[in-house]
């Protein structure tokens, strides 16, 4: 018995640590930035192979720096095709950095990092734990994706580097994103949180290039979020909201206060529509969601489950004339864990292409009644309520 109650004190003191540890290093960590309005021109992209084509070609053209970064890369024949022609244009002479998230890019080996070093890459994991907030920085990921070719053409979404993006993986089958091409005024705000980010991660000097760029159609602005503030700006929007509110997502966990936030809106007349995928990639988020899905759909919110693959795509939609697209998911390590990129888009043709393509997708999923959560079976309806309580580290 002794042995028991010593081992639980155990426990709960490790749980205790962990818990005063991430609540401290959350202090730390500054508000979200919001760049001023800036006008560009933008090109979406819904497939892998449209991206990864678009992408390489840029990489191709560029004469003066290439500055990405990935959440995930994966070991892989379109990785390394990617990681090639890294290397090729580093030899060339471009000034080339790349770094990924040290969990989510767990794949990459030393062999690979030596392999770019040689050919005049700069390599650079991001997310490194380091005392004196060690579980907090073990849980805080560097969840951007940026593109940033020569300083005029920038990519930001939810697409990662790897064979699954383009549909190729069995398990996952057919992925569905949304990605942007942005090119126009702006572009040095993309590069400067960049290289903030390489600071950060390799403690190198960087250089900040200006340039004068012609301005494109579309009014847009950055968010760039490192745990903090992200919500806050996603609410003001949602409070804005006269007609429609849409939500499409991979993790919908959005906590108390933003499922309020959404009830506010949705008991005042606005249309609230949630898109989510029918299965998850990542273990127990399906069933974490349910909670807010039920009380959402009890006050007369429509709610699909996608169901042509997995939907990965990141992007809320206000009235027919604002839009949200970029890495952040509508889950509680988006909103104050994560370090996001994101991107609010206020006018220009891109506002139809986005609603054409999530048209498309509603028309690919079911949409579903509270009969749904009352089939749900003895395991669902455990983990539902079990994980939902753990979800903001998920």
């Amino acid at each position: 018995m002794k042995k028991l109650l010593f081992v639980f004190l155990v426990i709960f003191s490790l749980i205790g640590w962990i818990w005063q540890d991430i609540e401290a290093g959350r202090k730390e960590i500054q508000k979200a930035k919001q760049s001023r309005i800036h006008n560009g021109d933008f090109q979406l992209y819904t497939d892998g192979r449209d991206l990864y084509k678009a992408l390489f070609s840029d990489i191709r053209k560029a004469k003066k720096n290439i500055y990405i970064h990935f959440y995930v890369i994966e070991k892989d024949a379109i990785s390394q095709k990617f990681l090639t022609l890294l290397k090729d244009k580093a030899k060339q002479g471009v000034e080339v950095k790349l770094s990924a998230d040290r969990i989510g890019s767990h794949k990459i080996s030393r062999s690979m990092i030596k392999s770019l070093q040689k050919a005049g890459v700069q390599f650079a994991f991001s997310g490194k734990a380091n005392w004196p907030y060690f579980f907090y920085t073990l849980q805080h990921r560097n969840h951007r994706r940026i593109a940033d070719l020569d300083g005029t053409i920038i990519y930001v979404g939810g697409f990662n580097m790897g064979k699954e993006y383009l549909g190729k993986d069995k398990k996952i089958g057919n992925w569905r994103d949304y990605h942007v091409r942005i090119s126009g005024d702006g572009a040095q705000d993309m590069e400067r949180q960049f290289l903030q980010d390489w600071k950060k991660d390799t403690d190198q000097r960087v250089t900040f290039h200006t340039n004068s760029l012609k301005k494109g159609s579309t009014r847009y602005q950055y968010i760039f979020s490192d745990g903090k503030g992200l919500a806050e700006q996603y609410k003001e929007k949602i409070e804005k909201a006269k007609k429609s509110l849409v939500i499409a997502t991979p993790y919908f966990i959005p906590g108390k206060d933003m499922t309020e936030k959404l009830l506010q809106v949705r008991k005042r007349g606005v249309s609230v529509k949630i898109l989510v995928p029918i299965e998850s990639d990542v273990l127990f988020m399906k069933q974490a969601a349910y909670p807010s899905l039920r009380e959402l759909l009890k006050h007369g919110a429509e709610i699909y489950l996608y169901q042509h693959g997995f939907f990965h795509g990141k992007v809320m939609v206000i009235d027919g004339k604002f839009a949200d697209l970029g890495t952040a998911n509508f889950d509680s390590r988006s909103f104050y864990l994560n370090n996001e990129s994101n991107c609010f888009i206020y006018d220009g043709p891109i506002l139809a292409d986005i609603q054409e393509q999530l048209d498309k997708d509603f028309r690919r999923s079911k949409r579903i009644s509270e009969s749904y959560f009352e089939k749900l079976n003895l395991w669902d309806r455990f983990l539902e309520h079990a994980f939902s309580v753990i979800s903001y580290y998920l």
